[in-house]
């Protein structure tokens, strides 16, 4: 797991609308693959403040730290955290706390965090359902979950999944959290001495619906990503399992169609044939008509 350019870029896009203070969790140690110049720069670029930090910190990686990559604490420091707690399921990588997040949560780290940093760890843990109510019970009110960098289309067997963004739009949704930022993006990545670089992330803003055209193997050969920021509300819930968006919007325009028709026996009714005709002529043009995405927000 780790923090690029983008994900870096996308979180000072956060910290702008809303600065970063308290404590952060880190659910697994992060790799940082960028320098404290480097991100000086993108700083100025966002017209975001960095923290004073007295002493800055290489990566623990000795690849990395031979390049000028940042530890994890130096880099959520400089953000503007007091605090920043790793979590992990064993202290290879020197996590600070040993938990497996397929496990509830240590009631000792309940509502204890300002912020929660996901940069692809949910992916590799079996258990969905409960890493995400981990996240509810450690976070405050008012807290901060962030996927930096969740995988979507094309990870083929780097992990556990990969992430439909209606999946964190209806699990969110559902349980009352209210979602600030999500962006989904593509690039093609490559590694050099162990730093991960990529291509320009390109930054689309995600709304449901927008992908369904290309749910039947159009989206082409680029690696997908997705970044989400979702705010902890005070009636926030954190274990109830969401039906999906896509067929929620169907049981209830099926549901409003049915409120108005009066059946008659013996015959099929007009309304119930335009509705077959419309649904193939929607599923004709998301097959095979032209690619229509939200527009690119940004290149990082």
């Amino acid at each position: 797991m780790g923090i690029p350019r983008g994900s870096a870029r996308l979180l000072l896009e956060e910290a702008r609308r809303r600065p970063f203070r308290g404590a952060l969790l880190e659910l697994g140690k992060m790799q940082v693959f960028f320098g404290a110049d480097e991100l000086a720069r993108w700083a100025q670029q966002h017209r975001v403040a960095l923290a004073e930090v007295p002493q800055l910190s290489l990566s623990a990686d000795p690849r990395l730290a031979a390049q000028g990559c940042l530890s994890d604490r130096s880099f959520f420091s400089l953000l503007g955290f007091d605090e920043v707690t790793s979590a992990d399921i064993s202290r290879w990588e020197g996590a600070d706390v040993t938990w497996d997040f397929n496990q509830p949560a240590p009631a000792e780290l309940h509502q204890r965090f300002d912020a929660v940093y996901e940069g692809g760890t949910l992916q590799h843990v079996f258990d969905l359902p409960q890493a995400l109510e981990n996240v509810f019970q450690v976070l405050k009110p008012g807290g901060r979950v962030i996927h930096g960098m969740s995988p979507s289309s094309n990870h083929v067997d780097h992990g556990f999944y990969m992430f439909s963004p209606t999946f964190f739009a209806d699990y969110y949704a559902a349980n009352g959290f209210t979602i600030e930022k999500f962006y989904f993006f593509d690039y093609v990545p490559y590694w050099i001495d162990g730093r991960f670089y990529s291509t320009r992330w390109r930054i689309r803003p995600y709304r449901p619906g927008c992908l369904d055209h290309l749910s039947y193997g159009r989206w082409g050969g680029r690696q997908t990503g997705l970044f989400v920021v979702a705010t902890k509300g005070e009636n926030a819930t954190g274990h109830v399992r969401p039906q999906q968006g896509a067929y929620r919007a169907v049981w209830r325009q099926e549901g409003e169609r049915q409120a108005v028709e009066t059946p008659v026996a013996g015959r099929t009714r007009p309304a119930s044939r335009l509705l077959r005709l419309w649904k193939l002529a929607r599923e004709i043009l998301r097959r095979w008509g032209p690619k229509r995405l939200p527009p690119v927000v940004a290149r990082y």
